[in-house]
């Protein structure tokens, strides 16, 4: 045993040796730093999405109770609560909105539009959450037309009321009303989606009507398994629908059909869980070459201190003893990669971080936590630790005569030289892989965005506006309010045209059933749209008209379709047709146009079936039911080189509307952007990594060139004495060089075809076996062999004949 003050010793001395060496040390540490910057940046997103147990208490007790329409989620009516109090094994029960909603609120004289989300007064106290200030919401708040309530989320209390607690019993305008305020929600609350304000959900308790799109979270009782909860909710729901007034057998079928049961919460927080752990093992694969270069490094080290370690080892020293001073260095290497690494890793995360969708974590931000911290200096310490064992482990073959006579050459024993070599395969293995990968998601999004989205998005600018409740209370003040913004547009110079729709032409969606005079009933997409809509969208009409001023209130109900529901529903042939909303009194409408199909959802997934009424035509208790899901959507037309931005859309709207607040001004072209920004955030990510690989990868082959060409240098000087000359010398070290990368392109292509079906799901258009992203990979991979074997390899060439051969 090593007494302890010899141990300090030995460390101490290490540590100086080391320093003695700062090029060494800065390249080790940096090499080592790379690595844990990858892999620790998405662990933290990992450890914010996936891997901490959701922020409640006992989240295992937690769970979703309804139907599942989605594999792995539920949904619920309101009618649902009553129905399922009395099932076994819950201890409590809460209705919350499955989405955030935009409201108009004012302080003061300050009128914004925030995120705000509907719950009854069981929500949190199921999710287990204390109030910081004030009080849940009363049984008489969450009834049917009740009196409201606000309660403030923490960080919006702070920001709009300065965290003064007498906010509690103050007012909030809300929809132009004065609506007191009761509570404050506890710091860092973490939802699916941020919001700012919850109201109270004002439903009939005994509605059944899932277009509301509702949650049911229940706590159920200790010991109560949430697997074995679906047989007995179907016998209840069914009951709860039969005994409904108006039930008809089609919903007693629909209900038998329907996939019934209970889903744990943490489902809800669990929406990019494969993109994630493909992020992260992109980040393990930079690591790994990370430590295989952190360990030839630190195997040219102890072959430095191999003549010491020598001569201690023939006066006796244990093992241990002699591996000290390997292990004190990397000690020091892995606590300075770790604090590097973390560096990176912030910086990283503040650069690319804001790409992450919020919903992907938990409705939070990106940023290093407490677990992060200790990942990156476990990663840290533990590489560097291996690293120094492979390096005297590679070197321990090396002759301990030969050391003390002096007559060792530099470099490693045959076998370690074949390791080495071995482990460079891997490297360029690795680093193929990732390039691969790269590749196949710049050829994807490149798919993507060559897919026509339908409509056109140049010289468009667009933005959502709520109407203010109080203000605009029927669809007749709403319409007056859009009548007098759009003449305001029109009158703005540079502006082509302007019109409205309750979703926008991409990102957005509203649901609505339909019937068809021979008795079909479908579901597909409804939009609500002013005069000019598909001429101020650039939408191509196929036949008939499009919806046009003309088509108001008290005159024929008309609607226009696109393509996809012609096609869907009508064999193609839509015009004249009439079709009616499943809705109590919604009369019939014909169909007077067809125009092209849209991309509503992104370039990624297929036209869907859209009808398109006038905004004037729209039943009361549609426009009721639409203007609680969703805002409108502006879209302007600017003329070519028009100067109009956020600051006269929002003076026009002020004018014609003094207390409208708006949200979500941009270009129509960013929002099409958008459609594609988990597959530009897949590039980003898998591209950085693959180039950071490439480098590493690159100087890893460089550095087992370079010593290997050291070590064999007595045998070129000997070759070049023999009349071998200077070209097939440096052909013999790029050949080998070259192998070294075929062999590993070859793995790597193997493992990609291997992986193909995980791939596949993340790529559009194209297949992993790609020819054009192969082809670039080997041209990207060669060139980069080449490179990096070519300096060892012009040394090999210029090694003089009788300097080799006297070093002997």
């Amino acid at each position: 045993m090593i007494r302890a003050d010899v141990l300090f010793m030995e460390l101490a001395q290490a540590w100086r040796a080391l320093l003695r060496r700062p090029g060494y040390f800065a390249l080790a540490s940096l090499t080592l730093a790379l690595g844990v910057a990858a892999a620790t940046s998405v662990f933290a997103l990992l450890d914010k999405a996936l891997l901490r147990p959701l922020p409640y208490p006992e989240p295992e007790r937690l769970a979703m109770l309804g139907t599942e329409f989605v594999e792995g989620y539920a949904n619920a009516a309101p009618g649902y609560r009553t129905a399922l109090r009395r099932l076994d094994g819950m201890e409590s029960m809460g209705l919350v909105a499955g989405f955030t909603r935009n409201s108009n609120v004012a302080v003061g004289d300050s009128a914004e539009v925030v995120p705000s989300l509907l719950a009854d007064g069981g929500f949190l106290p199921t999710l287990g959450l204390p109030m910081a200030l004030g009080r849940n919401f009363s049984d008489d708040e969450v009834q049917p037309n009740g009196p409201m309530a606000v309660i403030l989320d923490h960080g919006f209390w702070r920001r709009q009321f300065g965290g003064d607690p007498s906010a509690i019993g103050s007012s909030l305008q809300v929809e132009g009303r004065a609506v007191p305020i009761v509570g404050v929600l506890p710091e860092h609350l973490q939802w699916t989606d941020r919001f700012d304000i919850l109201l109270p959900l004002q439903a009939a308790p005994a509605s059944t009507n899932m277009a509301t799109n509702e949650l049911l979270v229940a706590r159920l009782s200790p010991g109560t398994r949430i697997e074995g909860l679906g047989a007995a909710i179907a016998p209840l729901l069914r009951t709860a629908y039969a005994d409904q007034p108006g039930a008809t057998a089609e919903d007693l079928r629909w209900l038998d059909s329907a996939s019934m049961g209970a889903k744990p919460l943490s489902n809800l927080f669990t929406l990019r869980a494969k993109t994630l752990w493909m992020f992260f093992a992109a980040a393990a694969c930079v690591l790994l070459i990370a430590a295989i270069n952190l360990g030839n490094l630190m195997l040219v080290r102890a072959l430095s201190r191999s003549h010491a370690s020598a001569v201690r080892a023939a006066l006796g020293a244990p093992q241990m003893r002699l591996a000290f001073p390997s292990m004190a260095e990397a000690l020091l290497v892995g606590l300075c990669g770790a604090a590097a690494g973390l560096a990176l890793a912030w910086g990283g995360l503040r650069l690319f971080g804001g790409l992450v969708p919020a919903e992907w974590l938990r409705g939070g931000e990106p940023g290093l936590t407490v677990a992060s911290l200790a990942f990156a200096l476990l990663c840290a310490v533990a590489v560097a630790l291996l690293g120094a064992l492979l390096g005297a482990w590679r070197g321990r073959m090396r002759s301990l005569t030969s050391e003390l006579s002096g007559g060792g050459r530099a470099g490693w024993s045959r076998g370690a030289g074949r390791l080495g070599r071995a482990l460079v395969v891997v490297q360029v293995a690795v680093a193929s892989l990732l390039l691969i990968g790269a590749g196949l998601f710049a050829l994807s999004l490149h798919q993507l965005l060559s897919v026509p989205m339908g409509f056109e998005s140049r010289h468009i600018m667009t933005f959502a506006l709520s109407p203010v409740r109080e203000s605009q209370p029927d669809l007749e003040s709403t319409l007056e309010q859009t009548r007098r913004i759009l003449e305001g547009f029109e009158r703005l110079p540079g502006v082509e045209a302007a019109t409205v729709g309750n979703v926008a032409p991409t990102r957005g969606q509203f649901n609505m059933g339909f019937e068809f005079p021979d008795g079909r009933t479908v579901s597909t997409q409804y939009r609500l749209v002013g005069p000019g809509y598909a001429d101020a969208i650039g939408l191509p009409l196929l036949a008939g008209r499009v919806l046009d001023a003309t088509d108001a209130a008290g005159r024929e109900p008309v609607a226009v379709v696109n393509a996809q529901f012609a096609r869907a529903f009508l064999d193609g042939d839509a015009l004249g047709k009439t079709v009616r909303l499943s809705f109590d009194g919604a009369p019939p409408r014909r169909i007077v146009g067809v125009v092209g199909d849209t991309r509503q959802f992104g370039p990624a997934h297929p036209p869907p079936a859209i009808l398109y009424a006038p905004f004037a035509q729209a039943p009361e208790p549609i426009w009721a039911l639409v203007r609680g899901y969703i805002p409108l959507h502006y879209m302007v037309r600017l003329k070519p080189g028009a100067n109009v931005g956020e600051r006269e859309i929002r003076a026009v709207v002020a004018q014609a509307s003094p207390a409208q607040p708006i949200s979500g001004v941009q270009t129509m072209e960013a929002v099409v952007a958008a459609t594609t920004d988990e597959q530009r955030l897949n590039l980003l990510l898998v591209g950085l990594f693959a180039a950071l690989a490439l480098l590493l990868a690159s100087v890893g082959l460089y550095a087992v060139m370079a010593v290997a060409v050291e070590a064999r240098r007595h045998e070129f000087g000997v070759r070049a004495a023999l009349g071998a000359p200077p070209g097939r010398l440096l052909r013999q070290v790029l050949r080998e060089g070259a192998m070294q990368v075929a062999l590993g392109l070859a793995i790597g292509l193997a493992a990609a075809l291997a992986l193909s079906r995980l791939l596949q799901g993340f790529l559009f258009g194209i297949d992993v076996a790609d020819p054009f992203a192969i082809g670039t990979v080997l041209v990207v991979l060669s060139t980069a062999g080449l490179l990096a074997s070519l300096g060892p390899a012009l040394r090999a060439a210029r090694v003089p004949p009788m300097q080799a051969l006297r070093a002997d």
